[in-house]
């Protein structure tokens, strides 16, 4: 899929803060991204299948340039009808978020409704600047770390994604996560340290953060911009379209009036 059609088709998605989740104590300085969904289950299509990314600490996104690039195709074929290729997220946060100690979640997108039934692969890779070795920013090491997830779409079995099941108890544990020690550095390169062991049960998603997520995609997906790129979504009356079937209605109250008044005055007439 090229460039511009994975723009209109998969437009940026706002990320999503605060009541979007919680998270229990962790140490500041460790970096973590977690994959929420999808995960290797099998769905009902979807007109908004989400991909939803948990970052812990998320303010050390701007301190290592956090990115991460992804692609989704249907089957063995990347060219596939409903692939997208080539995907980039860019993890830097807003300047009013960069304090915030709760858990950050950055949303994509796609539908599943008008593709072949069967299985799909989600490839993705997070990759941040590492100066632990030159503080000067010479020759800047990346540090990438990739991972592929097979899930498979069926009308029959499939069940909707469930972002509340996700992050609970029982199946957090299999959340495919990654997490660094930052020790120091500025934006755009930070110090790693050792290894540190990612805690991807410390993210939960309530059923009204979940809600919220929904809401917005739905939101986003029937904004004017994107008008026709996501055909199976349910949009709400604009405001204009509902302000026109007000006027409509009380055009034809005004008028039913007006006309029982004619035929009252005709009748009276008709008796004097």
């Amino acid at each position: 899929m090229n460039h511009v059609r994975f723009l209109a088709w998969c437009a940026p998605m706002a990320n999503l803060v605060l009541a979007m989740g919680t998270a229990t104590a962790v140490d500041w300085r460790i970096f973590e991204v977690d994959l929420i969904s999808p995960r290797n289950m099998t769905y009902s299509p979807q007109a908004l299948m989400p991909i939803v990314f948990a970052l812990q600490n998320p303010a050390l996104a701007d301190t290592t340039a956090a990115s991460i690039f992804w692609s989704v195709w249907e089957g063995n074929n990347l060219t596939s009808p409903g692939s997208i290729i080539d995907g980039v997220l860019e993890l830097a946060l807003d300047d009013w978020n960069r304090t915030s100690s709760e858990p950050y979640f950055v949303t994509r997108f796609f539908n599943t409704i008008n593709y072949p039934e069967g299985f799909w692969t989600l490839s993705w890779s997070l990759q941040l600047y590492n100066c632990s070795d030159n503080p000067e920013k010479q020759g800047v090491q990346f540090i990438t770390t990739s991972n592929t997830t097979t899930f498979t779409v069926s009308r029959q079995s499939g069940k909707a994604p469930d972002l509340v099941a996700a992050t609970s108890s029982e199946t957090c544990g299999a959340t495919v996560a990654y997490a660094y020690n930052v020790t120091g550095g500025d934006d755009g390169c930070g110090f790693l340290g050792p290894n540190v062991t990612a805690n991807p049960c410390s993210v939960t998603i309530n059923p009204s953060a979940a809600s919220s997520i929904m809401a917005a995609a739905t939101e986003m997906a029937c904004s004017p911009m994107e008008t026709g790129v996501y055909p199976n979504v349910s949009c709400p009356a604009s405001p204009v379209e509902s302000s026109n079937v007000a006027a409509t209605f009380h055009m034809a109250a005004a008028v039913s009036t007006w006309l029982t008044l004619l035929t009252l005055v005709t009748a009276l007439s008709h008796l004097g």
